[in-house]
């Protein structure tokens, strides 16, 4: 694997692979060397709990940008967003699709690319695109800002809005959309196209979602 993910991006006119490691020792050792711009974390450097890998990714995250490769469950998907990656990727995804995220992390933007959407609750189905239109503009609004990186207290401070309020809001798009945890918004947020990576700031976003309204 660490082969073959090493051939793809050496191939890409952009990025090159600087060091490759099977344990986690080892990759804290590379990243004590040098600034990574992007460290991309396969599932199976860790063979431990979940929780084990997830301080992993947190500690990584404090110095370099992270994506975490094949996350194989919503609840990981979930946990790695939390912990502060700007990446997760399915294991199905392209090689271009690989290049793409990685490129778009180095840029500052945030990626979430699975092979389906986050399971919902059975009796309202699969969650799809054109859901997000049942989201009100200031839901929409709330969830440009979270899947950008940004926490409810700035969120709150930003808007000039309640903490509680803000936290009501993310309460309400849960129930609407069926899904149980934040990441899951954040994911729906890319699946379904309101959040495009690299996108321009939040300032400049926010009247556009009141205008299409």
């Amino acid at each position: 694997m660490r082969a073959a993910l090493t051939k793809v991006i050496d191939a890409s006119d952009t990025m090159r692979v600087t060091g490759t490691a099977v344990y986690s020792e080892d990759l804290r050792a590379l990243l004590a060397g040098f600034d990574a711009d992007v460290v991309l974390l396969d599932r199976s450097l860790h063979t431990g709990q979940l929780d084990d890998f997830t301080a992993l990714i947190t500690e990584i995250c404090a110095v370099a940008r992270t994506v975490v490769f094949g996350a194989p469950s919503d609840q990981e998907v979930d946990a790695q967003v939390r912990a502060g990656v700007t990446g997760v990727l399915g294991a199905d995804v392209s090689a271009s699709q690989l290049i793409a995220a990685l490129e778009t992390v180095c840029r500052g933007g945030l990626v979430v690319a699975l092979g389906t959407v986050p399971a919902v609750n059975k009796a309202q189905g699969r969650v799809t695109p054109g859901l997000t239109r049942d989201l009100s503009v200031r839901e929409r609004e709330i969830l440009t800002m979270l899947s950008s990186g940004e926490d409810g207290a700035s969120i709150a401070r930003d808007l000039g809005l309640g903490p509680l309020t803000v936290k009501t809001h993310i309460t309400h798009m849960l129930r609407k959309l069926g899904i149980r945890r934040r990441g899951h918004l954040i994911a729906l947020a890319y699946e379904s196209g309101l959040i495009v990576p690299g996108m321009t700031p939040i300032s400049f976003i926010a009247p556009r979602l009141q205008a299409a309204s």
